[in-house]
């Protein structure tokens, strides 16, 4: 009973966290409906960044449910409507499918509220769209941080069942890794990002080696480490280095080459690690990622990023 009831107070404090008050997205949105049919067949596009991930189906629902009693009892305490009667299957995943559309389109908040009133399996969603909005389109540095710290604090609360979905777990860490950039070093250390990074990352890779964000995201860890502390410092203390750094971009755009996020993410590794001795570089992975033509509002946000950092770095050089 006692851990019936705090799931029901976690949930209930779950939903109101969604009733933050959340900028609408800026772009247009029109070129990002995936209704009805059309979101399962755009589906191994839009998570391409994932790798090989799954349909919510119906048939989804029903080997999650059965595969994790834990989620399943999570999800009934959420009062979802959804108690693992296979006949319930098909609601619930056409609600979740719903979640995922308000995501790709931009609605992140309604994605937020509605994915969260579906218990874990809504929060994968739900937090994804956090994770986007909070990095593009939070302007305050404090507040940014408390969205990403609250993506962590959800993941954590899944416990265990974070290990079944590769989304839930790459969103943890991608929070984390984002916080490491901003936080001081000795905070850093403190939280135990330096260790627990590196380590989810290679739990992912381990699932899924070919993962075109976790590799990416690898990759701007390690320059990131290097940003901070230095390479000898880096290779010393953490085992970072700028020639692992280019072999986890390598490997991302092996996998995919054809996601905004991994072409500016590694120009600003190259920044990060050469300073302007790459800039030729910078520029060509700049110009790639905002070439891209997107297909989800996460993907126009990138692109749009990549093209305000091609402006100013084209604008310093100019300058010199």
């Amino acid at each position: 009973m006692r851990r019936l009831l705090l799931v029901l107070l976690a949930t209930c404090s779950l939903g109101a966290a969604a009733a933050d008050n959340w900028k609408p997205f800026p772009l247009d949105q029109s070129a990002y409906d995936y209704s009805g049919d059309k979101l399962r067949q755009a589906w191994p596009q839009l998570t391409r960044g994932f790798g090989d991930y799954p349909f919510p189906d119906a048939d989804w629902v029903v080997s999650m449910a059965s595969s994790h009693p834990q989620a399943l009892e999570k999800t009934v305490a959420a009062g979802t409507g959804f108690t693992g009667k296979p006949e319930e299957a098909e609601l619930y995943a056409q609600k979740l499918q719903d979640v995922w559309r308000l995501m790709f389109r931009g609605d992140f908040a309604q994605a937020k509220e509605q994915g969260l009133a579906l218990g874990v399996g809504g929060q994968i969603p739900a937090m994804f769209a956090q994770v986007i909005y909070a990095m593009f389109l939070v302007p305050d540095q404090s507040e940014k941080h408390r969205l990403l710290e609250e993506v962590i604090a959800y993941t954590d609360e899944a416990g265990e069942l974070v290990q079944a979905d590769t989304v839930a777990q790459f969103g943890r860490v991608y929070a984390k890794a984002r916080l490491g950039e901003e936080l001081s070093v000795p905070v850093v250390l403190k939280r135990g990002y330096t260790s627990q990074i590196p380590q989810e990352l290679d739990e992912l890779l381990a699932k899924q080696p070919k993962q075109p964000f976790a590799l990416a995201l690898y990759g701007g860890y390690e320059a990131g480490v290097i940003r901070k502390v230095g390479k000898l410092v880096g290779r010393m203390t953490y085992g970072v280095s700028a020639d692992k750094m280019e072999t986890y971009f390598q490997r991302s755009f092996r996998a995919r080459d054809d996601l905004p996020i991994g072409h500016y993410e590694y120009a600003n590794a190259l920044t990060y690690v050469y300073g302007d001795d790459e800039e030729n570089k910078v520029i060509d992975h700049l110009e790639r990622a905002a070439a891209i033509t997107p297909i989800s509002a996460m993907e126009a946000l990138e692109v749009a990023h990549a093209r305000k950092l091609l402006s100013q770095y084209q604008q310093k050089l100019a300058q010199h």
